[in-house]
């Protein structure tokens, strides 16, 4: 039997040397917590789409099609240029940033840290020609950005004083996709159209453990980090079917690279530090869906999506970085989801301008990867405490509600310039687009 004074010392030293001796060769996204609670936001892009939620599938009118549905594309009758720049703030919520009372009687104090990025987030040329419509875009598919720290916390689940030592994490991640677009229209009421071509991938992250709430390197415990660049494809595919004038129907599907960094992991010990580096699989999730939209009259328009996101794709063959020997890829867990966007587009002419007016929101499901294993599958206490350990650090999470809203101007129908806001508890976004048509 292990004694208490060993099995307080906490995951960052007893289970990290197993880590780093006994690391697989290759794996998925990793058990470390600054990759538990990602902010996938996959709004279709330009700010038309955010102020109306998102709900552009089946609008898909402007050059963002290329993104939302590249079918719509056809509706394009004079080459265009669409741009767009965001502003986007992430709240991330750490539940074990530290603690009050006694190892015996104490609560876990949460707390939320804020980080922001801001960046040219699309760009698009589009050429009709005849039934045919092309494009070359570039599109901002993820820019993430989370940094936090603790103060060290005894270990949820625990009354032995098992102590998790202060942490110091920070994530970036950036996807950019480069690609061109074919559209075509096989009769005036129906189209097809898909988009393709390179996916960048840029991560820099790093979590650090330390003896004391030093955050320096004569405190360091150990170190997880990630620098690289990753490449691959992606693929969106789309339909769109107008039954009557006044009625249009999208489907779409997604398919999302995924990419194999490199990270490295450094334990501090005596007398010369351990280290190792191995390629892990970051996959972003693909998705399908459907929308419908509605013009009651010329200047009303509504619109509804339902997409399908494939988020369990995020551990698959999940890398057990932390804890090793103790744990199993099938630990964890994320579920697929549902999102549901819906939103109004009113226009309001005033001669040769056209004053828009959009609001709606969306439904964002529970992302986050969960701890779902059996803490008390053996009676070994070391790997009792691992199992906990990660119970605590890797929690469920919830869906939560974006309320969107935006306006626009429309000069002479050659250039329109929009803005959109999207307010969530766990992001803000702003979002400004232009077109201009020739």
């Amino acid at each position: 039997m292990q004694t208490n004074s060993r099995i307080s010392l906490t995951f960052a030293l007893a289970l990290w040397v197993a880590s780093c001796v006994l690391l697989p060769a290759g794996w998925a996204q990793t058990n470390t917590e600054n990759f538990a609670q990602f902010r996938f936001n996959f709004n279709n892009p330009g700010a038309r789409a955010t102020g109306i939620g998102g709900a552009f599938m089946s609008i898909a009118d402007d050059a963002t099609a290329s993104e939302a549905n590249p079918a719509g594309l056809t509706t394009l009758l004079r080459p265009e240029i669409s741009l767009e720049g965001k502003a986007i703030q992430f709240i991330t919520h750490v539940d074990n940033f530290s603690q009050t009372g006694t190892a015996a009687n104490f609560t876990l104090n949460p707390r939320d840290f804020k980080s922001a990025v801001v960046s040219p987030s699309f760009v698009s040329v589009v050429f009709p020609v005849r039934r045919f419509t092309f494009a070359v875009f570039r599109h901002e598919l993820m820019n993430f950005e989370s940094n936090f720290y603790t103060n060290g916390t005894f270990a949820p689940g625990f009354t032995d004083g098992s102590f998790l030592f202060p942490a110091n994490s920070s994530t970036r991640i950036h996807v950019d996709n480069y690609g061109g677009t074919v559209a075509y229209k096989v009769r005036e009421s129906f189209s097809v159209g898909v988009s393709g071509g390179v996916s960048l991938m840029n991560m820099k992250s790093s979590i650090a453990r330390y003896f004391l709430a030093v955050f320096n390197d004569g405190s360091l415990a150990n170190i997880a980090t990630i620098d690289d660049n990753s490449t691959d494809f992606f693929l969106n595919v789309g339909l769109l079917y107008r039954p009557v004038e006044n009625l249009s129907i999208g489907l779409t599907y997604k398919r999302r690279p995924s990419f194999s960094p490199k990270q490295t992991y450094r334990f501090t010990s005596f007398p010369t530090d351990s280290s190792r580096t191995a390629p892990i699989n970051f996959n972003v999730p693909s998705s399908y869906g459907i929308g419908i939209s509605y013009r009651p009259t010329d200047v009303l328009t509504f619109a509804v999506d339902v997409v399908r996101v494939g988020y369990s794709s995020l551990t698959k063959n999940f890398a057990l970085t932390l804890s090793q020997p103790y744990l199993n890829s099938g630990d964890f867990a994320v579920d697929d989801g549902f999102e549901f966007h819906g939103g109004a587009e009113y226009v309001l002419f005033l001669k040769t301008v056209g004053i828009v007016f959009r609001g709606g929101g969306y439904l964002e499901p529970d992302n986050r990867i969960r701890w779902v294993g059996n803490v008390n599958d053996s009676t070994d206490p070391d790997r009792i405490f691992a199992r906990k350990i990660m119970q605590g650090l890797f929690q469920s999470g919830k869906s939560y509600a974006h309320g969107t809203f935006g306006a626009g101007c429309i000069f002479s129908n050659n250039v329109q310039f929009d803005v959109a806001g999207d307010l969530s508890s766990v992001s803000n976004t702003v979002v400004g687009s232009l077109v201009i048509r020739f």
